[in-house]
């Protein structure tokens, strides 16, 4: 009764939410998202490209970008964990899933494996989903030099004679992953990588297993392994249109982050805006307010730093960026009124506010911006 009530509570506040007036929307190129795929699946014919979904879609909605990628007939759709998974087969998604994040051994015999293979990394891993009477797809981790997660090569030939002992787990897939694919100055630490994933594979296949999927490439790697050796490519940053290779041109931004202006108010000379009065008003000026702060993904780094854009009309932000709110100079906006739209990440490489010049702003990396934006924002495939 109380499930019942649950579920008819959670409709009734979904019919509510599509008839209020929305504040803040994420918006979704279906389009973007298929050119990016489309690009690295021609770079790689040999290969297949499997779209990368963890962290909430890179923060783009696991969801939203889910269904994009559902009629792909990619092998897999990769999630960092269970829970993604699960969210994934409830709104019906076909692809298989792969899980890359790591479970803990207690919960396997909770689990339902039906279209989920999983990653494992130690012998714990293989062990608790081996005791299980469940048939399971498993793909083995194999560190090559990150020193991150997976199997040394040292331990691999005990590891396979470990997967051996239980029928029920079938190795589908053997990878790694490259700690330094984005250095543009020298490929050696990633050439040693290769060899050594090429060892590992070799000796899994001393050891009787035919390896399916092979693959050692995320985006930066993507852009400069093309060996046949590895058949399979895990697509994220590039999905969403940037890359670690700065000079990769060809990729289209999936995302814009659009707000409204909620009020307008006069500034006279010598007045403050926000917490700590770190502006003060040089002139009389008109500023807006967005009810959007760094909770929705606005980042606090950007205080009289950034820009948010009415149209094609720069906005610089002024004061601190508050939880909740954001103010912008509105003084060469002529027309912007309350209820207006504004952009604060654009899709536009050459504005301030794209993705990687709010990165470049903020001295980190364009994943923190969107991985940032709030998973409440709604979002729409356009």
């Amino acid at each position: 009764m109380i499930e019942k009530l649950f579920y008819k509570g959670n409709e009734i506040r979904r019919r509510i939410s599509r008839k209020m007036k929305v504040l803040n929307t994420v918006e979704l190129s279906r389009k973007a998202l298929l050119h990016n795929y489309n690009y690295f699946q021609k770079l790689h014919l040999e290969s297949q490209v499997c779209p990368v979904l963890k962290s909430n879609a890179y923060g783009h909605g696991l969801k939203e970008i889910a269904r994009m990628c559902d009629d792909l007939e990619t092998p897999y759709l990769i999630v960092d964990s269970y829970y993604e998974a699960l969210e994934l087969k409830k709104i019906g998604i076909r692809t298989n899933i792969l899980i890359i994040g790591y479970t803990h051994p207690d919960n396997y015999k909770k689990m339902s494996f039906r279209g989920i293979a999983i990653t494992v990394i130690d012998k714990e891993t293989i062990e608790a989903l081996g005791k299980l009477n469940k048939k399971i797809t498993i793909h083995l981790k194999v560190d090559t030099g990150m020193h991150r997660q997976g199997i040394s090569l040292e331990e691999l030939e005990e590891v396979f004679e470990w997967i051996k002992k239980y029928k029920n787990l079938k190795l589908e897939g053997v990878f790694t992953h490259l700690a330094d694919a984005d250095n543009s100055e020298s490929d050696k630490f990633t050439n040693e990588q290769v060899l050594k994933f090429k060892e590992a594979l070799g000796i899994a296949e001393k050891n009787g297993f035919n390896i399916k999927w092979k693959h050692i490439s995320a985006t930066a790697g993507a852009d400069k392994i093309f060996a046949k050796d590895f058949n399979m490519i895990r697509l994220g940053l590039g999905l969403y249109g940037d890359s670690p290779v700065r000079n990769n041109n060809n990729l289209i931004s999936v995302l814009s982050f659009k707000s409204t202006i909620i009020d307008i108010k006069e500034l006279k000379k010598g007045d403050c805006v926000s917490y700590g009065c770190t502006f003060i008003a040089q002139h009389d000026m008109r500023i807006g307010v967005i009810p959007a702060g760094y909770y929705e993904g606005v980042d606090r780094r950007l205080s009289n730093k950034g820009s948010i854009y009415y149209g094609e009309t720069e906005c610089p932000i002024i004061g601190r960026v508050c939880m909740n709110l954001t103010m912008i100079d509105l003084s060469g906006a002529d027309g912007a009124g309350k209820w207006d739209k504004v952009e604060i990440i654009s899709r536009d490489p050459l504005k301030k506010n794209s993705v990687r010049q709010i990165a470049e702003m903020c001295k980190t990396i364009t994943y923190v911006i969107w991985t940032h934006i709030a998973p409440t924002i709604r979002r729409i495939i356009t």
